[in-house]
């Protein structure tokens, strides 16, 4: 828009510089020629408007500008450098929430002192979430910093086209569909507890890194749902698709890569470096798509040239099959690129939350042995040793659910996302101007103690047997979202990490790593920066094997 005024001003000016350079003496020093009048006048008229942009709007014309906010911003970056060298993705939004309870918002400095605001109450999430969701996009940054990993699909479709595409593939996500799954899960269970079993006999110490198993098992389990394949990354070290490794690369970075994909996010960079640090990424990122490309290209041919059974069969119908049908029910509607963009969300996205959750919820089960027992006794009085739980049986084990919603509370998969304001509008008495960029974070309001109480950042799941004020509303919890944009995958990662961990609590006694008996009541490190919440390098603990009598 800047651009565009300069343009104009520019033609208007040069227009009359020439039309009064013969009567004016100081003009006609000028250049006679109109080019490069013209361009001198938009260059030195673009310079003045981003000075105006940069360091007069924000201080002195801004309708944010009296929104509080940290001060120790630096020149030109603002909070840029302060949030990289944070010692987790959510340490400096905790610090100002914390600091400014009551506020709806809290405005920060990015890169060319760009203003943000930093969602604070569970009344501005609820009016910006539910009540105008629409109102709201996600900026285009945010596909420089999440479109690498989980592509577009439902995630980045706005309005009508959101309401449409998530309404297709809602049926999917169905409970009786998720209890079609149980077979999956519960198989993916059982060889990973094998898998388990297998490092235990090479590492008779019992101390186990656990993530990167349960990312195997987690992809394993959504090849099934998503794809319809196996991957068999729990059965063999000669994987059928490489889905592993390349999420490996875009997960877990190293620090070089870190630090290029933050800057991308803020000036897209990505092309122009050469490091192998940034084309490993882009390999693996390139990767996924490919891999997804042959997946549905073949799946097309099957469900146009076999039976149904063949393709998947109408009572394990996966997401790549459904939707590839309902494309043809309604004659190419849904393009190749959307159902990429739909399996690389749900790939993404699905086994990275399941995973998490495992991760440190075993965290939690080696640090709290009586949070431990209590959930063994729960499993082993309801379904004993060995016996196959149902879907009534799962969703009755009442301290397990209060375990999993802890674990989502306290340990927040996503970091934060963030929204822009695609109109003039009016949250929570505050005049927010078109384009203005917010974030959502969901720890802030998880780990509030305006909602949760002075033992918000205590890890207590008989909490939710007693909720009270705005903890007992659904905006008292950000983990999944909330209103029509909600996580449309939170039944199926709820229900995987249920089956899985029934089988993990009844087969192993979980305990102190060395690592975690040095750290004591600290905290394990996390990766920052990161697009979710990962310890660095891995979680080990202790594992013993269960021997029932």
């Amino acid at each position: 828009m800047d651009f565009k005024i300069c343009l104009c001003l520019a033609s208007v000016e040069a227009f009359a510089i020439s039309a009064l350079s013969s009567s004016h003496e100081i003009l006609s020093y000028l250049p006679s020629s109109q080019a490069p009048l013209f361009l001198g006048l938009v260059g030195l008229q673009w310079m003045l408007f981003k000075f105006y942009r940069i360091f007069i709007y924000p201080a002195f014309f801004s309708p944010l500008r009296h929104i509080p906010g940290p001060k120790n911003n630096q020149f030109f970056i603002g909070q840029l450098v302060h949030l990289y060298k944070a010692s987790t993705p959510i340490e400096l939004y905790m610090k100002w929430s914390s600091t400014w309870p009551e506020s709806p918002f809290i405005r920060y400095p990015m890169l060319a002192n760009k203003e943000i605001l930093l969602i604070n109450t569970v009344e501005a999430h609820k009016q910006i979430l539910q009540t105008k969701c629409y109102d709201f996009v996600k900026p285009k940054f945010l596909g420089r910093l999440l479109g690498e990993i989980v592509g577009t699909g439902l995630l980045f479709a706005e309005g009508h086209e959101h309401k449409r595409q998530r309404k297709m593939i809602l049926n999917v996500f169905s409970v009786p569909n998720m209890k079609k799954l149980l077979p999956v899960f519960r198989e993916k269970a059982d060889e990973m507890v094998s898998f388990m079993e297998r490092k235990l006999k090479e590492n008779p110490s019992g101390n186990i890194e656990v993530q990167s198993i349960y990312t195997k098992a987690t992809l394993d389990a959504i090849g099934v749902a998503a794809l319809g394949i196996e991957l068999e990354n729990l059965r063999s070290e000669e994987l059928k698709m490489d889905f592993l490794q390349c999420y490996f690369r875009m997960l877990s970075q190293s620090p070089l890569s870190a630090l290029i994909s933050f800057i991308h996010v803020n000036v897209p960079i990505r092309k122009f470096i050469p490091l192998e640090a940034n084309r490993g990424f882009v390999r693996a990122s390139g990767g996924v798509r490919t891999m997804l490309d042959r997946c549905i290209e073949e799946r097309i041919r099957e469900v146009k040239s076999t039976d149904r059974e063949k393709a998947g069969g109408p009572e394990s119908r996966d997401l790549l099959t459904y939707m590839i049908e309902e494309r043809q029910t309604h004659n190419d509607e849904l393009s190749i690129a959307d159902i990429r963009g739909h399996l690389q969300n749900f790939l993404s996205a699905g086994h990275e939350t399941t995973s998490g959750a495992l991760t440190w919820a075993s965290y939690v089960l080696a640090t709290r042995p009586d949070i431990q027992d209590k959930l063994r006794d729960e499993v082993i009085q309801s379904m004993g040793t060995v016996g196959v739980p149902t879907y009534a049986d799962i969703e009755n084990l009442r301290y397990m659910k209060n375990f999993l919603q802890e674990v989502a509370r306290v340990y927040s998969p996503a970091p934060a996302t963030w929204r822009e304001a695609d109109k003039d509008i009016v949250i929570c008495g505050q005049f927010l101007p078109k384009g203005t960029q917010l974030v959502l974070s969901p720890p802030v309001t998880n780990l509030s103690t305006q909602i949760w109480g002075a033992d918000a950042l205590e890890f207590k799941p008989e909490r939710w047997d007693a909720l009270a004020g705005d903890a007992n509303t659904p905006y008292g919890t950000e983990t999944f979202g909330n209103g029509p944009r909600i996580c449309i995958g939170k039944s199926y990662s709820l229900l995987a990490f249920k089956v899985m961990m029934i089988e993990l609590i009844r087969n192993f006694r979980f305990s102190r790593s060395p690592g975690l008996v040095e750290l004591g009541d600290n905290y394990p490190p996390v990766q920052n920066p990161a697009v979710t919440w990962r310890p660095k390098g891995g979680m080990t603990v202790h594992l013993e094997r269960i021997a029932w009598s």
